[in-house]
């Protein structure tokens, strides 16, 4: 093979790589516009999470529940916390030194998956 024809042969080596890179580009921006149009990254309004929330997947007995409002966060109907902390997907408080995190696990927000304290996976439906 002749040097002109290495170098040919490279030239479209790295066409061929630019143009694939242009296309999965494209790919996975098709993909990320359709997942925003589908609201996928939405995330909930604070008021959404307002309501009471009760720990499901255990005796009746054993149920954590608090509520949330816009006063701040009640357990067994007393304001434990004026002040807590929500994105549109995590929310937090605490509770005397306690710190308490909970993710919202659905699009509809009506479950919470609480990450700390984690003494077992627990999920709060909202009543």
């Amino acid at each position: 093979m002749s040097r002109a024809q290495e170098k040919e042969l490279k030239k479209r080596k790295i066409r061929l790589l630019v143009l694939i890179s242009f296309v999965a580009v494209g790919l996975v921006a098709s993909v990320i516009a359709a997942m925003y149009k589908s609201g996928a990254f939405a995330q909930m309004p604070v008021s959404q999470i307002y309501g009471n929330w009760v720990e499901s997947g255990v005796p009746s007995y054993a149920q954590d529940s608090f509520t949330v409002s816009k006063a701040g966060i009640y357990t067994h109907g007393r304001l434990i916390n004026t002040k807590f902390e929500f994105n549109g997907s995590k929310l937090s408080y605490k509770h005397g030194e306690m710190m308490y995190v909970y993710m919202v696990e659905d699009k509809d927000g009506a479950e919470l998956l609480r990450i700390k304290p984690t003494h077992y996976k627990s999920i709060f439906h909202k009543q």
